[in-house]
């Protein structure tokens, strides 16, 4: 008796919410991106994020620690597939980017990794960054965490504004889902996470033009988070998904951009089967 598989690489897509996010987060959109697809979608979570923002506020470790966390989970969950696709929303984005370029370079790791989808992703603060911004979020970080760990009443001092949601989606609805989610933090966050977003933006910025896998990049051409970049702003390899009116988030909502931008993602997924 013989047994003989025919039919599509065993894939796992690894999805990386973004700031203030958590794991499930934009479950609808991504079951919608993967519905009968035939791959297997594993969302990962931030520390400090979703239940833990209650207490954490979004607190994070420093970035590289945060790619190293990724990659293991990646590994853990991979043993059995073919290939990976990593999917990363705004800071999640920049972070799985450096995910997808450490897995390049992993020999032992077995899958291969087909592809890299960056939602929003937050490489706008590389283009033309002063070295001297570079040492100040560099100095914040550990301050910002000091402070928040050891005195809590003056860690407010250290810290970014509350969420404007209106910057996320001019979807109504979709901004209604937020305020509605009891998981996704809108109160004030360390400035320590803020630095990690930082770095880890501009350090991906760099990274995702050295990779050797496809990349799909979806903007909308109106965020004022992370800024769009432009057809010249990566290497001509890289495919750019530009929509209108979606603002930072490109897959949430029933606009027909948002349906666009889900669709595109869909296609990448299909064409790495």
């Amino acid at each position: 008796m013989k047994a003989i598989e025919i039919g599509a690489k065993k894939t796992i897509v690894f999805y990386l919410h973004g700031l203030r996010g958590h794991a499930l987060a934009q479950k609808n959109s991504l079951e919608h991106v993967v519905k009968n697809v035939g791959v297997t979608l594993v969302s990962l979570e931030m520390p400090g994020h979703g239940e833990e923002s209650k207490i954490h506020h979004c607190m994070v470790p420093k970035y590289h620690r945060l790619v190293d966390s990724i990659v293991a989970e990646i590994r853990n969950w991979s043993v059995d597939a073919e290939q990976v696709i990593l999917m990363g929303y705004s800071f999640g984005g920049a972070l799985m980017t450096l995910a997808a370029q450490k897995l390049e370079q992993d020999k032992s790791f077995g899958p291969d990794v087909a592809g890299l989808v960056g939602i929003s992703a937050a490489y706008s603060v590389s283009h033309n960054v002063p070295r001297w911004q570079l040492v100040l979020a560099g100095l914040i970080a550990p301050l910002s965490r000091l402070f928040y760990r050891h005195f809590p009443l003056g860690s407010r001092f250290l810290t970014i504004g509350e969420m404007n949601i209106e910057l996320i989606s001019p979807d109504l609805g979709v901004q209604q889902s937020i305020r509605n989610d009891p998981l996704t933090f809108k109160g004030r966050i360390p400035l320590n996470t803020s630095a990690q977003v930082y770095r880890a933006s501009v350090v991906a910025r760099d990274a995702v033009d050295t990779l050797a896998c496809d990349v799909v990049l979806l903007h909308s051409e109106d965020d004022a988070i992370a800024l769009p970049p432009t057809p010249t702003t990566f290497r001509k390899k890289i495919k750019l998904k530009m929509f209108k009116n979606l603002r930072h988030n490109c897959i949430d909502g029933a606009t027909r951009e948002a349906v666009y931008a889900r669709r595109a993602i869909t296609e990448f997924i299909v064409s790495k089967l």
